[in-house]
């Protein structure tokens, strides 16, 4: 962090006598609608960067001496920044930052263009911020150009080159946004977009505002419903595989419980047999045990019959 005795010294150009620091500009209807586009697109531009600081009218403070020493550009853009803090300043305090805003951006009307190509130029020079343009959305009655871009280059603004297309488009590349600026005589009566400045980027070969608001809001709504759909797909697929499992095991089961049955009644039919087989071994048995001792009766006989009378 750079305190303020670590600042450079270098006086900021002296204010205009009826320049008014502390209190905001009000929107005029000119740049209403201008300033709005441009904050959003080029903010959900540079969303997915969290260290990039986006913000359409934002305070940029750039004395640590005064703090009513401020300037209010249209469109402030930042990069290695920590927005979190900057956001919880509730401004743009460069001492406190470590640097100026990267790329700054103003919006003509009646009652400030001549400090935009004045004070404010020479302010934002002053204050090394890289790059500056202007748009005009009356297409030149204010600015004499409807566009026009500046890189600082030793300390001073240089043009950035502005073309002009054979359809009235006048356009100019941003290699701090990395993005062309591109304006266009009809695009403000485009309804939905109701700006005529629009925001190129050459490696989508899109407009950062291709889609309006509804549109993108339509284009939200079908994707939650595809996705949506594609859930209910899903858990149907789950459920009826779920489905197909318990029926796998109840037929396995009532498979288990038939073999299971054979399995018992096999055994209770050996079971039958064995008690069968002992059953005939105890009849053949008590079969040779009565055969045994008739045998020994007729032997006894036998033997009785043989022997020889006894005499007196």
């Amino acid at each position: 962090m750079v305190t303020p005795s670590q600042t450079v010294r270098t006086p900021p150009p002296p204010l205009p006598d009826d320049y008014v620091c502390p209190d905001p500009e009000p929107w005029e209807m000119s740049q209403g609608p201008t300033i709005a586009k441009m904050g959003y697109f080029v903010a959900r531009h540079f969303s997915g960067q969290r260290d990039t600081l986006v913000r359409p009218p934002f305070v940029v403070n750039y004395d640590p001496y005064d703090m009513n020493r401020r300037i209010e550009p249209d469109l402030c853009v930042a990069f290695g920044v920590d927005v979190a803090a900057i956001d919880r300043r509730n401004g743009f305090i460069i001492w406190e930052v470590g640097k100026p805003p990267d790329f700054v951006m103003e919006v003509a009307s009646e009652s400030t263009h001549e400090r935009d190509t004045g004070f404010k130029r020479d302010l934002y020079a002053s204050l090394k911020i890289q790059e500056y343009w202007r748009v005009d959305p009356t297409g030149g009655d204010f600015y004499g150009c409807p566009l026009a871009g500046e890189m600082l280059v030793d300390g001073q603004y240089r043009p950035i080159p502005v073309h002009t297309e054979s359809d009235g488009m006048v356009w100019g590349y941003s290699p701090t946004l990395d993005l062309c600026l591109c304006w266009h005589p009809a695009w403000d009566w485009d309804i939905d977009d109701a700006s005529n400045l629009r925001f190129y980027d050459r490696k989508t070969q899109r407009y950062l505002c291709d889609m309006t608001l509804v549109e993108e809001a339509l284009a939200a709504e079908q994707a939650a419903r595809v996705i949506a759909e594609s859930a209910r797909h899903s858990a149907e697929a789950r459920l009826n595989e779920a489905v197909s499992a318990r029926q796998s095991a109840e037929a396995s089961r009532q498979s288990a419980e038939a073999q299971l049955n054979e399995a018992e009644a096999s055994r209770q039919a050996a079971e039958a047999s064995r008690q069968s087989a002992e059953a005939q071994r105890d009849e053949a048995q008590a079969a040779q045990a009565a055969a045994e001792a008739r045998l020994r009766q007729l032997e006894e006989q036998i033997r009785q019959q043989s022997a020889p009378p006894d005499h007196p």
